[in-house]
């Protein structure tokens, strides 16, 4: 067997209380955690993946892929020890998330707040009742790298049945790989050593040392501890290592970060290709995949403008296929979506009031701009099933006043030539059966995972384009920064909001829960800079001059 680990972003050494290592400074006890505190702090963060008694079945849960762990179970897979973790482990996986998942970093947590989190989490599960604090392996000083190391540990990923599980070249792809459980029957992805810096347990040789050393619990990957040397450890550490392919190089994104929206006298467009945004700065922010995919969307770069009226964010992510068709069953639209709470929080302000970021929850609703490539096209001409099949024939439908009925031959007839009170999708108003299209972007709101609700076709109020060239997508979603309807985010200059973001990949099979999410990002909004003057900036109509017709 080899390492069993999942893809996504690392983030060694960037939060406070956690070196590059990943050893822990400051306390060394969960005892000086407070349980009460810790389980508010879980309740409010952690339930809506982990459950609220921990047994990984929160309501985020069948999104989620891999499952969130069953914490009362007391097996965790990144761990110093042969047996529990330690808790300087657990705090560790708390500030740094697991890469991989949906966990994310709680760095932004003060550090008392996640040694509470560190001391709740114990309380979940037995096997830490009356357990001594488990011993953390020791990891010798590293030998260093060499052509032999590296030789003998290519010699023992074969001799070890490393490529069983994570193959050959170490792409993940071993005989044994689509056969693979954890401890309680879900199936199990091995890691991809090909992609660089992106394991669970760090990506450093020592790390890498630990974990054959350690085992990764609740998987197939097995300690080495008893049948491999130090030096055969280590040289197989440094031969994974060597796998891995060259990063590409990219802005450093942030998981929770400040971005920007930048004041500007200009009227505000919705084209990805205006000359405005030279005048915004692009700040790269950290997704993370919900369904594990061998190729992730993994960074959204967003810059913001606003004129004192109107607000305007750029979107631009990495990818290679346009997916703008959903007329098969088999094809999905590539979508991004921007969110805000619907009632002002500064973000992990004492007390948290920001709601949760997946989603929202009844307590704290949130506002929610959905962009989809489809709806882009449509904007065009709207395309409907007579599209992917031409040649298709239908029955007569009498109450469509476009029709003649008796005459010979047959007529294509538009669905909006029919009387809605006979398609009752669009005579309720639903935006998804009407005949026309007038906006790329749906404006929307959600009390929590699986709430999702749109507003009426009046208050569609946000305009917004997409362009997609040589293998990236722009998107600009624009909106009055004060609409005076309460389902709708207030933007106020000068005061603070968290913004989170989304990205659907069509052609990887995301639609609905399955995408790619930022944690909560805190929005400033530069003072506004009075009323807009005129500008060579060109701006798109609210609406087409004629909408696209079905």
């Amino acid at each position: 067997m080899g390492l069993t680990a999942l893809v996504a972003a690392a983030w060694m050494g960037l939060f406070p209380g956690v070196s590059a290592a990943g050893e822990v400074a400051g306390k060394s006890a969960a005892s000086r955690g407070d349980v009460a505190n810790g389980k508010a702090l879980y309740e409010k963060k952690c339930a809506v993946c982990h459950g609220a008694q921990g047994r990984g079945d929160g309501p985020a849960e069948f999104v989620l892929f891999p499952k969130p762990r069953d914490l009362t179970k007391g097996t965790f897979k990144i761990r110093s020890t042969p047996t529990i973790p330690t808790d300087q482990d657990l705090f560790r996986t708390i500030s740094q998330g697991m890469p991989g998942t949906s966990m994310p970093s709680w760095a932004p947590l003060t550090e008392q707040e996640r040694w509470d989190l560190v001391a709740f989490v114990k309380s979940l599960s037995t096997a830490f009742d009356g357990a001594a604090a488990a011993k953390a392996v020791s990891i010798p000083k590293a030998l260093p790298r060499s052509a032999r190391l590296l030789a003998i540990g290519k010699q023992f990923y074969a001799d070890a049945e490393c490529l069983a599980c994570h193959g050959e070249k170490g792409r993940g792809d071993g005989p044994s790989a689509p056969t693979l459980k954890d401890e309680w029957g879900s199936p199990i992805v091995p890691y991809d050593f090909t992609i660089s810096g992106r394991m669970k347990g760090g990506s450093s040789a020592a790390d890498i040392y630990r974990a054959l050393t350690t085992g990764i619990g609740g998987t197939p990957m097995p300690s080495y501890a008893d049948s491999l040397s130090e030096e055969q450890r280590w040289a197989l550490a440094y031969y994974v290592l060597s796998l891995a392919r060259a990063p590409r190089r990219q802005p450093v994104a942030q998981e929770t970060g400040t971005l920007t929206a930048r004041a500007v006298r200009d009227r505000l467009t919705d084209d990805p290709t205006a000359r405005i945004w030279r005048q915004a700065r692009l700040q790269a922010v950290s997704l993370r995949t919900l369904w594990l995919r061998p190729k992730t969307i993994d960074t959204v770069r967003v810059a913001a403008l606003h004129n004192g009226e109107e607000i305007a964010f750029l979107l631009e992510w990495d990818d290679p296929v346009m997916s703008q068709s959903v007329l098969r069953v088999e094809d999905f639209r590539d979508a991004a979506a921007i969110q805000f709470p619907l009632q002002p929080a500064h973000l992990h302000a004492p007390g948290h009031p920001e709601p949760s970021y997946v989603m929202g929850e009844k307590v704290g609703p949130v506002n929610i701009w959905h962009w989809k490539a489809d709806w882009q096209a449509d904007l065009a001409r709207f395309r409907d099933i007579q599209d992917r099949d031409p040649g298709m024939a239908v029955d007569a439908y009498p109450f469509a006043p476009e029709i003649e009925p008796g005459a010979p031959g047959h007529e294509r007839v538009r669905v909006a030539g029919h009387d809605p009170t006979y398609l009752t999708g669009w005579g309720a108003g639903n935006l998804f059966s009407l005949p026309t299209r007038r906006s790329a972007v749906e404006n929307l709101n959600a009390i929590g995972v699986g709430t999702i609700t749109s507003q009426p076709a009046e208050a569609q109020v946000i305009r917004g384009r997409g362009v997609w060239a040589a293998g990236k997508w722009r998107v600009v979603m624009v909106r009055a920064l004060k609409t005076g309807k309460e389902r709708d985010a207030q933007l106020t200059p000068g005061q603070p909001i968290p913004i989170a973001f989304a990205v659907w990949d069509g052609d990887q099979g995301d639609r609905n829960g399955r995408k790619a999410v930022s944690v909560w990002q805190n929005l400033q909004i530069e003072a506004a800079p009075g009323p807009a003057g005129k500008s060579r900036t060109r701006t798109t109509p609210n609406r087409p001059a004629k909408a696209a017709a079905r």
